[in-house]
């Protein structure tokens, strides 16, 4: 049986490659529609930990954004297609790396710039200078090249810290205005986008960022990005050094869906959870025959139900849900295309 595996191997191999080319030409099924954000990290030879990857895996991934015609977005760009309310024309998506590190400027950058690529750095500027970071210096290379720099806060906090304390929202002033006063001083550039630190922020961390002059802000909810959304509400996608090319396809096709009304409401702050609600506008033609709807919670389970004359879904926890960082996640699966939606947001137990 192992003589005969042998045998076969070199053709099983030649059609896993011929699968997976097929998957890349046919994905995503929702062209234009979406627009896909990924958060990386690190590139770098030899990579182990979760949020790493080798130089190898990560051009395998850009070949098939190029193969499948994607074009990188800077974050201007990125916030006149959601101000504009229109579709793009053409496939476009988001590529972020949190945090500074100097692999990124080694390893992605080059490959980035090989193939036609640029990226948005998500920088804190305590980090900056570290043994295994960027230098300022490098910074102003990745921007002469077309790349965005924005703030990932000033120490890489948690945001939601402190919540309720009177030195929080100090705190918040030091972390979200400090950080884009000094990014704009040292690289002489307008920093547009925060960029939340573990995706973790708060509706007062949210309101500082508005004040702070901040276009947007960048989250890990789960789901795509689309025209109209608010720009405080773009929608990244973490890749983990375990995602198969499957996997990362899968994170391609992924569409949006238009989700209002959000109770709890998108960095809510909240002592207990009794009920979820949101309304899906879009949803016009729903039918259990026609679409497979799933609302999902962090570390819990909910019961609910869709009211299709008010396209709302009312939700309601089985248990208590444990104090922490939650999100509740929206998925909508039609039948007859095989599309899979979802839209996340984030909020807090205390």
């Amino acid at each position: 049986m192992c003589n005969m595996f042998t045998r076969f191997r070199p053709f099983l191999t030649m059609c896993r490659i011929a699968l997976i080319v097929l998957l890349a030409t046919v994905a995503p099924t929702a062209e234009g529609l979406s627009i896909p954000a990924l958060c990386y990290h690190q590139v770098r030879p030899g990579a182990n930990g979760q949020f790493e990857l080798t130089p190898e895996a990560f051009r395998e991934q850009l070949g098939i954004l190029k193969a499948q015609g994607y074009q990188s977005l800077s974050s201007a760009e990125l916030l006149a297609i959601l101000a504009s309310g229109t579709v793009p024309a053409k496939r476009s998506i988001v590529l972020s790396f949190d945090d500074g590190y100097a692999s990124v400027y080694d390893y992605a950058f080059p490959i980035m710039k090989e193939m036609g690529f640029t990226g948005i750095a998500c920088i804190y500027p305590r980090f900056i200078g570290a043994g295994n970071a960027m230098s300022w210096d490098q910074l102003r290379e990745l921007a002469s090249a077309g790349w965005s720099i924005e703030s990932h806060s000033m120490s890489h906090a948690n945001l939601a810290t402190g919540h309720g304390t009177p030195a929080y929202a100090k705190m918040l002033e030091l972390e979200i205005k400090g950080s884009r006063t000094l990014l704009e001083k040292q690289l002489g550039l307008p920093v547009k986008f925060m960029v939340w630190p573990y995706g973790i922020y708060t509706e007062q961390a949210e309101q500082v960022a508005r004040d702070a002059g901040y276009a947007g802000a960048m989250t890990v909810d789960g789901g795509a990005n689309y025209a109209g959304l608010d720009p405080f509400r773009v929608k990244r996608q973490v890749v983990y050094r375990s995602d198969t090319r499957e996997k990362f396809l899968i994170r391609l096709g992924m569409a949006s869906i238009e989700v209002t009304d959000q109770q709890p409401r998108p960095g809510e702050v909240l002592s207990a959870l009794a009920t979820v609600s949101c309304r899906l506008p879009a949803l016009a033609d729903y039918s259990p025959e026609t679409h497979v709807l799933n609302v999902k919670a962090t570390d819990g389970s909910l019961e609910f139900r869709f009211d299709p004359a008010t396209r709302t879904v009312h939700a309601r926890p089985k248990g208590a849900l444990k104090p922490g960082h939650r999100f509740i996640d929206v998925y909508l699966r039609d039948k007859r295309t095989g599309i899979t939606a979802q839209h996340g947001w984030l909020f807090t137990l205390q």
